[in-house]
Order: C-alpha cells, then sequence, then structure tokens
C-alpha cells in the first residue's frame, strides 16, 4: 500500500508526492522540504507523514497556522483512509493506493512523457505559421486535458497582442466578464513570465478568492507564455468546465517543455512568420480590445 499526497497551492500547479512503507516527507515553504509551498500562510517547516502499513502518520511542526484534518485542527494524526488537510491556507488531498492502483499511476505518467514527446516531434515538422499555432494549441489541449483555448500571438509595438488560434471558444466571448478569470490567467503569465496554473479542488472556501474564474464555471485552466529569452512572444491557453485530474508539476513540466519548442520555431521564423499580416490582423482578436472591454466591466 502506497500514500499519496497533493498539495493544491493556489495559482500554482499542483504537486504531488507518494511514499511507500517507512517512507517519510516533510512539507513547508523552505527549500529542504521534499514538498516546497511557496505561500505565506504555510510555515517554513510545517508537518510532516510517515508513511506505514496501512497509511500515514502526520504531525505537525508547530506551524503557525496550523495544519488540519477535514476541517480539525490537529497536532498528530493517523491517516488510514481518503481525507483532505489544509496547512496554513493550502488544501492537501491524502488518499492511499493499491498495488494494481499504483502500477495505473505509473503507466499513466509513462504514457504522457510519449504523448509529450510526440506532439514535439509534430511541432518539428510544421512548415507554416497557422498549422504551428494549430498544432501547439492542440497538444496543450490534450497535455492539460482541457477541451478549449487558444493562443495569443503578438511581434512588439508593430505587432500588438492578438488571438491568433482558438479551439472550441470564440475569441468574441472573451470580452465578456465571464472571462475575466481567464483573460488576468493570460496577463499574469505575460507579465511574469511564467505560468499560471488554476485547479479546482470543490472547496468554497478557498475557491473564493477566485471568483471571476468560478464565475466563469472553469474547473482548471493552464496558462504558458511563449517567450524568447527575455521577449514575451505570445501565450498559450488552456481550460475545462468539466470535472477532471489535477494540473500537476510534471504536466507543467510537459507543457512547458512543449511551448519552448513552439517558442523556439517561432523565434526561428521571426522574420517571415507576419508576412501574412493583413490576413493575420483581419483574422484575429486585438488583445488590447479584449483588455479594453474588461476594464469597462470592472
Amino acid at each position: 500500500m502506497q500514500s499519496r499526497l497533493i498539495a493544491y497551492p493556489p495559482d500554482q500547479a499542483a504537486i504531488g508526492r507518494t511514499l511507500a512503507q517507512g517512507e517519510s516527507l516533510r512539507v513547508g515553504r523552505g527549500a529542504d522540504c521534499d514538498i516546497v509551498i511557496a505561500h505565506p500562510s504555510v510555515s517554513r517547516h510545517h508537518a510532516a507523514l510517515v508513511a506505514g502499513q496501512d497509511g500515514c502518520q502526520l504531525r505537525d511542526l508547530r506551524s503557525k497556522n496550523g495544519s488540519f484534518v477535514d476541517g480539525e485542527r490537529t497536532e498528530t494524526a493517523k491517516l488510514s483512509r481518503a481525507c483532505w488537510l489544509r496547512l496554513g491556507d493550502v488544501y492537501c488531498e491524502f488518499d492511499l493506493l493499491d498495488a494494481a492502483q499504483a502500477a495505473a499511476r505509473d503507466a499513466g505518467l509513462r504514457a504522457r512523457r510519449e504523448l509529450a514527446t510526440a506532439h514535439t516531434a509534430r511541432l518539428d515538422g510544421v512548415e507554416h505559421l497557422d498549422a504551428l499555432l494549430d498544432a501547439s494549441l492542440r497538444g496543450v489541449l490534450e497535455l492539460a486535458q482541457c477541451d478549449r483555448g487558444f493562443v495569443l500571438l503578438g511581434d512588439g509595438d508593430a505587432h500588438p497582442f492578438a488571438v491568433r488560434a482558438s479551439l472550441a471558444l470564440d475569441p468574441a466571448r472573451l470580452s465578456s466578464a465571464a472571462f475575466s478569470g481567464s483573460v488576468g490567467a493570460v496577463n499574469r503569465a505575460l507579465d511574469g513570465g511564467h505560468s499560471v496554473v488554476a485547479n479546482d479542488i470543490g472547496h468554497d472556501r478557498w475557491l473564493s478568492a477566485r471568483a471571476s474564474v468560478i464565475a466563469g464555471g472553469l474547473r482548471a485552466l493552464v496558462c504558458v507564455p511563449l517567450l524568447d529569452g527575455e521577449q514575451r512572444l505570445g501565450a498559450i491557453y488552456a481550460d475545462r468546465t468539466h470535472a477532471g485530474p489535477a494540473i500537476t508539476t510534471l504536466d507543467l513540466a510537459l507543457l512547458e517543455a512543449f511551448a519552448e519548442r513552439a517558442s523556439l520555431w517561432l523565434a526561428a521564423h521571426a522574420a517571415t512568420r507576419w508576412l501574412d499580416r493583413e490576413h493575420a490582423v483581419a483574422q484575429s482578436a486585438p488583445w488590447s480590445r479584449i483588455l479594453a472591454a474588461h476594464a469597462e466591466h470592472a
């Protein structure tokens, strides 16, 4: 029997770890922890888990904001069934995996790595921008297990950001208030130059901080920037409105490696990718117009 802990830091990929019998795991904000949660409510060394034959022993490490099991604060607790933990303000999902479940999980991880390799290989074979955008968006949707999304692309002041490709999502709808959470996630990814992730874990108190995301009926979203060094070339956004697996740190690593390959293609074709600019402008949704609409909603 293996124990599994999945931490859900706000606006970050979920962090999952498994423990075999006799193994231990320390969770906290400190860089020396086994699961590092960079959240101000989490202590540097917050809690520890030690796996036994039929579960884990949870021990709070004198944390400032406490450790909770299914809503009840505890100093130490035996975890022998699936439950929810809260460390500070960060929720964690605990469960137990038998041999068959552990084998299925390992097979799934291998399959996802192979899928990422296959999608990356497809990018190497494309010759035109439209084909690159379509392949990139479809790859991110499948890797993130999402069902709709878009690609934002720009090239400096002369060619500002615009939605250049989309799947299962009308770019005109992005101007509506229902997509304020999505637009905010894209802006954070562009401004910070790093990926933004939101996972819905069904806890109202936690989700209340993301009212704009929940208003759109979203269950998960991810936005990965397209970067050429310090230059922001654009971003790929994906989300889903149905329940599904968490977007984890492994998923994000695969997505970012895939986006890096797409960025390399864009950088290599910088001299030619805007030759069809008149057609591109006619077919795209300017990001500045979308942002202006959201400024009116605010």
